[in-house]
């Protein structure tokens, strides 16, 4: 009997896995193993709101009913590096600061400085999902050159990855020309809507932007295949315009000016919370600051007028997100109107926390206490159950990994983070990692209440960059300056920070075994980064 037949019907099989193999290898050379079909992935939406505390979800109803009562609540979710653009990138890249190297919002970082040819919407495309984005992306999109080198500035810059891209512009399009709306501008938000410019002028922007989304998720709906769909949201971050009843400029007891930075909310939500917000979060302050870093102990405690100001600003951000609230009720509508929700991952969050008075801090974020570390992270979905808390610890850096393992995509890609989604379907498995934090730079810690202006960083000097590094864990804080100033606040007897016990010899064995730890986890590349914690640091489920 001849062998030619069966030669060529291996011959025929071998040749028809080398192109489904080749097939499934992006451009960049990443394999992408789909281990779900296209009928079995879910769709992802994933709303990102700005400088929203993990407290604040209390004014925001909907959302909890919606989301978290028919869901999960991960009350340990950290923003590892609290600030919008190094936060952004490590939601895109699943890495920490050191390891995609976009240290600040601030020249010479921001936007430009992200490798974005490498991120969470070039994977899932690669797997077969339309991806969407619309609102606020990273700090200096729109005034910076392409990450490419495309293009001088990035007004019409598309990133890599996305199907439909509506980015809203820092800056507006440009001097001279129309639609000149900005990210901050909430009633005058100009997008690039696919290469052209998009404005809804007059209108709320958390309003435009659930019309914005509406109109996806019905396009979406109609079309085949999964879709993932990153919504920013830029409440409650201080923006424009200028309302009537914002703080004046307060001059404090040591002869400084606080000028506290205000949202913007529409007319309808403007005052309505007065009976209920009557004392801002942090308003108690801290009385002895002395155990506290060299830029907190010079902070003088917030005086009578410092407090009204204090909340004020409390309010109109709690008023900014009750409109949010709204935008994210109407997502939840849409999607099941049209027949999406009960296959859709649905995760609402904040890139970062923001201090409202805490540590006399006025305002502001980026420092590794808990008011700007915690963010609020709701997930529901296929396979999620109902009304149930998490306490496992779930960073900035989880979120890609984790969105990838939803949809059933693997990539060869350096995770600092890893997945959730096991958790967040059958439960905790216990505290068993630290969760690193990273501050910095030195002169971004110094400018903590955002009123003045822009500071210039210095690339390559490392403590300029890194001036601030720590670790979370179930019971501590642990953090090391770049001065070689040390801080450690027992979260069990201590959850405000107030008293810092690293020099008190009951805890010097742990204080020890933190700062090995962290000296590993400083600079630590994908899998090193979820090395388990000493088991006296740990806690089980």
């Amino acid at each position: 009997m001849s062998r030619r037949p069966v030669v060529a019907a291996l011959t025929g099989v071998l040749l028809a896995f080398l192109a489904a193999t080749l097939a499934a290898v992006p451009a960049t050379g990443r394999p992408s193993a789909q281990v779900a079909t296209d009928a079995t992935k879910p769709n992802i939406v994933v709303i990102t709101l700005d400088d929203m505390r993990a407290d604040d979800l209390q004014w925001m109803p909907r959302t909890r009913a919606l989301i978290g009562d028919q869901g999960v609540t991960f009350e340990h979710a950290y923003s590892s590096y609290p600030l919008c653009c190094p936060a952004r990138s490590s939601f895109l890249t699943g890495q920490h600061a050191h390891n995609h190297e976009v240290w600040s919002h601030l020249e010479p970082y921001g936007f430009k400085t992200l490798r974005d040819a490498e991120a969470l919407p070039v994977w899932l495309q690669d797997a077969g999902y339309d991806t969407v984005f619309f609102g606020k992306y990273l700090n200096g999109y729109g005034v910076q050159p392409a990450p490419d080198g495309s293009a001088a500035d990035s007004r019409r810059y598309i990133p890599p990855g996305w199907s439909d891209w509506q980015g809203a512009l820092d800056g507006g399009p440009g001097p001279g020309e129309p639609l000149a709306g900005g990210t901050y501008r909430f009633f005058n938000t100009t997008l690039n809507d696919n290469g052209t410019f998009a404005l809804q002028p007059g209108v709320y922007q958390s309003d435009a932007f659930a019309n914005l989304t509406e109109t996806i998720v019905a396009e979406q709906a109609a079309a085949d295949g999964p879709f993932f769909l990153w919504a920013n949201y830029v409440a409650p971050h201080h923006g424009q315009p200028g309302e009537a009843d914002d703080p004046a400029p307060i001059t404090r007891d040591d002869g400084k000016v606080t000028d506290f930075q205000t949202t913007a909310r529409p007319p309808r939500w403007r005052n309505t919370l007065d009976e209920e917000l009557t004392v801002a979060p942090g308003a108690a302050g801290e009385d002895d600051v002395s155990d506290k870093p060299f830029f907190i102990r010079t902070l003088p405690p917030l005086n009578d007028a410092e407090q009204a100001g204090l909340l004020e600003t409390a309010r109109q951000r709690a008023e900014a997100l009750g409109a949010t609230d709204e935008a994210v009720a109407r997502t939840i509508t849409a999607l099941e109107a049209s027949g999406e929700l009960d296959d859709t991952l649905v995760v609402l969050t904040s890139d970062n926390g923001y201090f409202l008075g805490e540590h006399r801090i006025r305002q502001g974020k980026t420092l590794p206490y808990e008011p700007a570390l915690n963010v609020p992270l709701l997930v529901r979905g296929p396979g999620i159950p109902a009304s149930e808390v998490r306490s496992d610890p779930f960073t900035t850096t989880d979120f890609a990994p984790t969105l990838l393992a939803a949809a059933g995509v693997d990539v060869d890609w350096p995770f600092d983070g890893v997945s959730l989604l096991e958790v967040a379907r059958h439960g905790d498995q216990g505290w068993r990692r630290g969760v690193l934090t990273e501050t910095g730079p030195r002169n971004v810690i110094a400018n903590l209440d955002e009123s003045g202006p822009p500071l210039q960083l210095r690339r390559g000097d490392r403590e300029s960059l890194s001036y601030s590094t720590g670790v979370r864990t179930a019971r501590y804080l642990y953090v090391e300056h770049a001065d070689g100033f040390r801080e450690l606040y027992d979260m069990e007897s201590d959850p405000a920070q107030v008293r810092n016990v690293v020099d008190l010899p009951a805890y010097a064995d742990d204080v020890a075994a933190l700062a090995k730890y962290l000296r590993d986890l400083r600079l630590c590349k994908g899998g090193s980064c979820a090395k388990p914690l000493p088991r006296s640091l740990q806690a089980g489920p």
